[in-house]
């Protein structure tokens, strides 16, 4: 969207973004590796103090963003990873489902995000 500005105009429109934009919700729907039923898969970006300035740097950053939505559960925000490794859990999805939804760096993220997820439902 940024881009879509003159170059000169950027800056401006990022610190507007940045200072306006409070929550960002995502849903994909894929379908439920049992029933076939579409299964509900949320991102939720809860725009904070970090956020804000990952998008007003001058070269932004998707996979920063990335990161500190993972980072942020305790605020609100839920990331694609941890959404996909939840509903794995649960026995909703198939691995070769989820990992078709992530970029292939982001296995190793998605495999240790599974073990803590089976690690806490075990106790």
């Amino acid at each position: 969207m940024i881009n879509f500005y003159e170059v000169r105009d950027q800056t401006n429109v990022k610190n507007l973004i940045s200072a306006l934009l409070k929550l960002v919700v995502s849903q994909r729907l894929l379908k439920s590796k049992e029933t076939g039923e579409l299964v509900l898969v949320p991102e939720v970006m809860v725009v904070d103090n970090i956020i804000a300035a990952c998008i007003r740097k001058e070269k932004f950053s998707v996979s920063e963003i990335e990161d500190a939505i993972q980072g942020n559960g305790d605020k609100g925000s839920i990331g694609l990873i941890n959404s996909l490794a939840n509903l794995y859990v649960q026995g909703k999805l198939s691995l070769e489902q989820i990992k078709s939804q992530v970029e292939e760096k982001n296995y190793e993220t998605l495999n240790r995000t599974i073990m803590q997820l089976n690690l806490k439902r075990r106790h």
